[in-house]
């Protein structure tokens, strides 16, 4: 696990590390210098080309600047030609300006942005530093700011793939906290960022931005947090590292019983995939409730589950007929998951309506589940107090639209104005914290980079595996699947939340490596999960 920071949450552990623990951010910065250096240096090794590279380090006047500074005079003293360009030349950071006399006194080539634009070849240079404007960038970019970063880009093109662009910390134009472009931005081939990764390293489109990105160790830690610990995290250990062994001694039940609530008349995929999703990820035990009109379509494509079906008539005695074959199934299980694939007539609503009032363990509620409690009043009550123990928590997966018409569900109780797909998106960091604490419970918010809340918890996971082709059809009831079966690890909501939509995604990446993001099928995914859990 990793934190992720904010340019405010980065420059406070920056300052701690220096005033209350003593380390002179004169000599945190040689430290990040050095490690940007080496990088460059790895590069050009693996280019097997032994003649003196050219280097343009561009400037700006803060401590990002001075990092480029520094990055410049060590890489001079190891036989590289640079030139430091400086935009905006004025003398703001102390410990720049110490960078600058000692530059200077090495002999290294420095002159303003504009000069060294009007005098020097674009064609000349091998490595181009970006150090311009690193985690201080909050606003849309004007002025020789936008002409140095727009210089960047355009040389990057020129000679393409034979010059490496690499950016100090973020790339200019990148906003810190949110990954947004203020209008523009180096495209960087390699960013090299310090102690911890930044919030629009990873958030699109400034993932997108930094090219292959390295997290260095300059001696700053958490300790410099001085106990208020990041608000977000991600994963960046394989989940043999997440996930408790399998018990050698254990049996059927021990890995869980999955009651599948899933599929209708018109929808087979659903309850298949979600199925499949659960005994691929190590359920013991998985049964379908489902419509009548799938029975076939289990027995053929899953053989190992068992099933119980119901007809999707809308008369009293058939829903009374439903709920006893329902209740027996839900004693049975361990976990039940809700909602791919079901629809939301009055049969699905009676049904989740009775999971939601007589289930007593570890639910998933996912699709049109969500749908129909963000259309319901009582529905969305004993959702809110479905949750109450370790033992009894809801999880909800909805992707942006489904997150959208719950969240204007609470809202429009208060009266107010609709949010929209765009609206949760813009929101995605702070929005999912609203809906576990209204719920109080665990809500998976799904997007190209998914956001986990607990109602409980302080911090946020965000998930940075998976890719655009996991965007299809059927992706979702995967994941519900794997969250069905991971639950009988016994980990709490929150926890098997996170881990469930980290595997699910590696699981995706895998499936793109083999097929490719345009061909690959939430089918594709499934197979993966083979390649991506542990052995036991």
């Amino acid at each position: 696990m990793q934190y992720l920071v904010t340019a405010e949450k980065m420059r406070s552990c920056d300052k701690n590390t220096s005033e209350h623990f003593g380390v002179p951010s004169i000599v945190l910065m040689e430290r990040a210098a050095l490690a940007v250096a080496a990088r460059i240096s790895e590069w050009k090794s693996a280019m097997g080309v032994s003649r003196a590279f050219n280097v343009l380090i561009v400037c700006g006047h803060g401590g990002n600047g001075g990092d480029g500074i520094a990055i410049g005079r060590i890489l001079h003293q190891h036989g590289y030609r640079v030139q430091i360009a400086l935009v905006n030349d004025k003398d703001s950071n102390p410990d720049t300006v110490m960078q600058k006399k000692s530059a200077r006194a090495y002999g290294i080539p420095m002159d303003t942005f504009s000069n060294v634009r009007a005098t020097k070849s674009q064609m000349e240079w091998d490595i181009i530093v970006d150090a311009v404007l690193g985690i201080g960038c909050a606003h849309d970019i004007e002025g020789e700011y936008a002409d140095a970063i727009m210089y960047i880009n355009e040389c990057k093109k020129l000679k393409d793939e034979s010059t490496l662009v690499v950016a100090v910390d973020i790339p200019s134009g990148i906003d810190t906290d949110t990954g947004s472009v203020h209008k523009l931005a180096v495209k960087a081939d390699m960013t090299v960022t310090f102690n911890f990764a930044k919030m629009g390293q990873l958030l699109y489109p400034g993932t997108e931005y930094c090219g292959q990105l390295f997290v260095e160790d300059v001696g700053i830690t958490v300790d410099g947090f001085m106990g208020e610990l990041p608000e977000y995290f991600f994963f960046d250990e394989g989940p043999e590292d997440l996930l408790p062994r399998r018990v050698g001694y254990g049996n059927k039940g021990t890995f869980g019983k999955v009651l599948v609530i899933a599929g209708s008349d018109t929808v087979s995929g659903a309850c298949l995939l979600c199925t499949k999703a659960a005994f691929h990820t190590g359920a013991g035990m998985v049964k379908v409730f489902t419509t009548s009109s799938n029975v076939e379509v289990i027995k053929q494509n899953v053989p190992e589950a068992m099933f119980d079906t119901y007809e999707n008539i809308e008369t009293r005695d058939n829903i009374d007929s439903i709920k006893s074959i329902l209740l027996k199934d839900m004693e049975w299980a361990s976990t039940i998951v809700i909602g791919p694939g079901i629809g939301t007539g009055m049969v699905s609503k009676a049904i989740l309506e009775t999971v939601l009032e007589e289930f007593d363990k570890f639910l998933v509620a996912d699709a049109d589940a969500l749908n129909l409690i963000a259309e319901d009043d009582k529905l969305m009550e004993l959702s809110k107090n479905y949750t109450d123990s370790e033992d009894k928590q809801l999880v909800m997966t909805p992707h942006v639209a489904e997150f959208a018409r719950l969240y204007n569900a609470v809202l429009l109780r208060g009266g107010d104005k609709p949010v929209s797909v765009y609206d949760v998106k813009q929101n995605i960091l702070k929005w999912p914290q609203v809906l576990s604490e209204y719920f109080n419970c665990v809500v998976i918010c799904k997007d190209a980079r998914s956001v986990v809340s607990g109602s409980d918890k302080k911090q946020m996971y965000i998930n940075i595996s998976g890719n655009s082709g996991m965007a299809t059809a059927g992706s979702g009831d995967v994941l519900a699947g794997i969250l069905g079966a991971l639950s009988s690890r016994k980990l709490g909501g929150f926890q098997t939340a996170c881990i469930g939509t980290f595997i699910h995604g590696l699981a995706g990446n895998r499936a793109s490596s083999r097929v490719g993001e345009y061909y690959m099928t939430a089918s594709d995914i499934i197979k993966e999960l083979a390649n991506v859990l542990p052995e036991k």
